[in-house]
């Protein structure tokens, strides 16, 4: 994920004027939140900018929930504009989210130059607080290992361990019995950290609850050359999420033959599903996928 958005210089409005003068502060400056300003046209974003300025003016705050899985590359929190800031004042700031909750030193860690919540912390906070589904997306990608194990044609590789395990989570609700772990405990009763996407994530919790238990996330193929996002390898009936991210021409060119590869020369029944379809019809899936195991259970015979 690009970091540029925390990068950016921030400054004080008054210390700017002080050094080049009020016209030059506003002419070559853009105000982001009052007493603080950007250099115009420079790259950045708007909530690294806005948090940068909320730590410069509240000390002894830190970033949290969203914006600090956000540092902590968390996949889900780059589309998230509001800042989240924890500290013992509250702040009432355009933008801001304020929590006043209690927190440990060591629930504190510097990503970027800035205080945030730990990834232990983040991720207990982003399952408190993010309401269904939802949470528990979030809860997957904050378990998953980004990388694959090893395999007969490729080493191992790891870009970013897990945020936090669930012994770890399981542990900080023990230590702090003041909090109210029912719905972290049940959001981790449905969390699996296998998902390589929200939309996987969706997808297992719309086939599980339905009673479709068999379809298991990234099932390896060829000994780890694929990886399938929902699979039952009985059956060989497997379910892809079809993102954005597959629009790339080379992308595309490499889905077409590895879906071929699945299909024609391994004899998989793959059913492709994208956002709006699972979102408005999970029926369809459903149907689908009962479909495709009751044909490998009960294939037709030929005349």
């Amino acid at each position: 994920m690009n970091m540029g958005a925390f990068e950016r210089e921030v400054h004080r409005s008054a210390d700017l004027i002080a050094a080049v003068g009020r016209y030059a502060a506003e002419k070559d400056y853009l105000c982001i939140t009052p007493g603080f300003r950007v250099p115009r046209g420079s790259a950045g974003g708007a909530v690294g900018d806005l948090a940068t300025a909320m730590i410069r003016q509240y000390p002894g705050s830190a970033l949290c929930g969203w914006t600090a899985a956000r540092l902590h590359l968390h996949t889900m929190a780059k589309s998230r504009e509001i800042v989240e800031v924890l500290g013992p004042k509250q702040i009432r700031r355009r933008g801001v989210l304020s929590r006043t909750a209690e927190f440990d030193a060591d629930d504190i860690v510097v990503r970027y130059g800035l205080p945030c919540t730990s990834p232990l912390r983040t991720t207990m906070d982003l399952i408190r607080y993010t309401a269904g589904d939802e949470g528990i997306a979030a809860a997957d990608q904050c378990l998953r290992v980004f990388g694959r194990p090893a395999t007969a044609h490729r080493p191992a590789w790891v870009s970013r361990p897990a945020m936090a395990t669930t012994a770890q989570i399981e542990a900080e609700l023990a230590r702090r019995e003041w909090w109210r772990g029912t719905r972290i405990r049940s959001v981790l009763d449905e969390a699996d950290g296998r998902a390589q996407s929200p939309w996987e994530t969706f997808s297992r919790l719309t086939l599980h609850r339905a009673g479709l238990t068999t379809m298991i996330p990234q099932v390896p193929v060829l000994d780890g050359e694929y990886f399938l996002d929902l699979a039952d390898e009985e059956h060989k009936v497997a379910v892809e999420y079809d993102g954005a991210h597959h629009r790339d021409a080379k992308q595309h060119a490499a889905d077409v033959e590895r879906w071929n590869v699945l299909e024609k020369d391994l004899g998989w029944n793959l059913i492709i599903m994208t956002s709006g379809p699972l979102t408005n019809r999970p029926d369809v899936l459903l149907r689908r996928v009962r479909t495709a195991l009751a044909e490998r259970d009960h294939p037709a015979t030929s005349g």
